[in-house]
């Protein structure tokens, strides 16, 4: 398991949930608007803004998600069992715990951060995904972090299936990121 690279850094509420964790990816966007603007997007953006991830999560599941105008941080990217796991004025962390990999199993749902945090998953993975803002003088940076927790008798199946899907994954979130800008410096936030 890995920890945060520097103590000296700003914890994030992802540090307080995922204190440690097996994979991680990190993507950042510069956005020229405010933090405050951002931070709106971040929880009005839905997955159909952002149109490589709506359609590569249209593919993963089946054409269910097509359609579905909710805010991201409200569905996360479809996988049964997304939760809420907190949130402040700059970051909204949303996770699930299960067996995302072909055959797999849905894990029963946590409904809560305590429940998330308490949670092993020793045959199951435990995803967390943060998607944050900090002021920058160019405007604000936005960031989506993922931390992955492998059970240890899930390493087996996952491992294969990550290297499979890591790359899509990526772009995922990059179109996320993307979209959110995009509603952000637009001007039409509610």
């Amino acid at each position: 398991m890995r920890r945060m690279a520097s103590d000296h850094a700003v914890p994030t509420l992802l540090d307080a949930i995922v204190p440690t964790w097996t994979h991680r990816m990190v993507q950042g966007r510069d956005v020229h608007a405010s933090p405050e603007r951002v931070a709106q997007a971040i929880r009005e953006t839905s997955l159909d803004e952002a149109r490589v991830a709506s359609l590569l999560v249209a593919v993963r599941t089946k054409g269910e998600s097509r359609g579905i105008r909710r805010p991201f941080v409200q569905t996360g990217d479809f996988e049964p069992g997304f939760v809420r796991l907190g949130e402040d004025a700059d970051e909204v962390c949303i996770g699930f715990i299960g067996r995302p990999w072909p055959g797999g199993a849905p894990e029963r749902a946590v409904g809560d951060a305590a429940g998330f945090m308490a949670a092993e998953a020793l045959d199951a993975v435990k995803v967390a995904v943060s998607i944050r803002c900090a002021a920058a003088t160019y405007g604000t940076l936005l960031i989506t972090e993922t931390r992955i927790v492998v059970g240890p008798l899930a390493e087996s199946r996952f491992n294969p299936y990550w290297r499979l899907v890591k790359p899509a994954s990526n772009l995922v979130r990059s179109s996320l990121l993307r979209a959110i800008a995009r509603h952000a410096e637009s001007g039409t936030l509610s």
